[in-house]
């Protein structure tokens, strides 16, 4: 793992940001509820995204299914050879 003290990109505003308010932190806890709240967020934004993209290239259900369906078939031939 890389050490974090030999990092060389500076630091952006929302990391700036973010250890300014982890400095009020007081207990446990609220860091447990922090972490939370930010999975959350970036749950929320991956999802955007990605119903953003099966807008975008007109993804179904039935394009998800066939893609199972075909997975299914290499995989059964894979374990078949």
């Amino acid at each position: 793992m890389e050490n974090l003290t030999e990092n060389k990109r500076p630091l952006s505003s929302l990391q700036l940001e973010l250890l300014k308010s982890l400095n009020y932190l007081a207990t446990e806890k609220q860091l447990k509820e922090i972490r939370s709240l930010l999975r959350l967020y970036f749950a929320s934004q991956l999802k955007a995204s990605i119903e953003k993209a099966e807008s975008d290239k007109n993804y179904t259900a039935e394009i998800y299914e066939s893609w199972l369906i075909s997975n299914n078939r290499s995989d059964a031939n894979i374990v078949s050879a």
